[in-house]
């Protein structure tokens, strides 16, 4: 149930920070409540107001933290069909959605670190997947013929995207937002391998 109580949201937020402050400095196993407490300027009391322990913190950021995501994929992929793929609109959407990512792109880092089952990055894929497929397969019923390569789609445009946002986190200092959002579009439009030969041609 979201909270709307701006103390509660005020006190989540800064166990949040403690949560990737600490991160930033040493492995999850070696994380303490103590810790987590001192970091955000709470007693344990609150703490275990709100988590049974730091796995039940963690559980519920990451809950939130791709909640957040998938809502955003939402509104990035809303006009996606294969008839206005390429469309200003889509593009649009997609540069919101790039400035979204990059607003969480210091939380966004040490998640996809974590040691985890399933990595976080990896769910990130699979969230942008399932919009597209979503999106691509709705409300029309489309031919069962054309499902496959719907999926393979969606799959390619997932770890497409996500990679690429990856890549630029990287190389923040030489690629800007606008660079990455040209390298998408140029991709959708004419493919990877005429894309990286204009970059390498000149």
């Amino acid at each position: 149930m979201p909270q709307t109580d701006l103390r509660v949201i005020k006190t989540l937020k800064q166990i949040d920070n403690a949560l990737l402050t600490l991160l930033s400095d040493m492995p999850f196993e070696k994380i303490t409540v103590e810790q987590l407490c001192q970091m955000a300027l709470v007693n344990r009391s609150t703490f275990y107001k709100y988590y049974k322990n730091k796995f039940d913190l963690m559980d519920q950021y990451l809950t939130r933290t791709l909640t957040d995501f998938r809502e955003q994929m939402d509104v990035a992929f809303i006009n996606a069909s294969s008839d206005n793929i390429h469309h200003l609109v889509y593009q649009k959407n997609f540069e919101k959605t790039l400035q979204f990512l990059y607003k969480h792109k210091k939380a966004y880092l040490l998640l996809w670190d974590l040691p985890l089952e399933t990595p976080v990055f990896s769910r990130m894929v699979q969230v942008v997947h399932n919009n597209i497929l979503e999106k691509l397969t709705a409300p029309s019923a489309q031919d069962d013929r054309l499902t496959p390569y719907i999926d393979l789609y969606a799959r390619l445009f997932a770890s497409d995207m996500m990679t690429l946002v990856r890549w630029w986190f990287r190389y923040e200092g030489q690629v800007s937002c606008k660079d990455v959002q040209t390298l998408m579009v140029n991709d959708m439009k004419q493919g990877m391998f005429r894309t990286f030969r204009q970059y390498v041609e000149g």
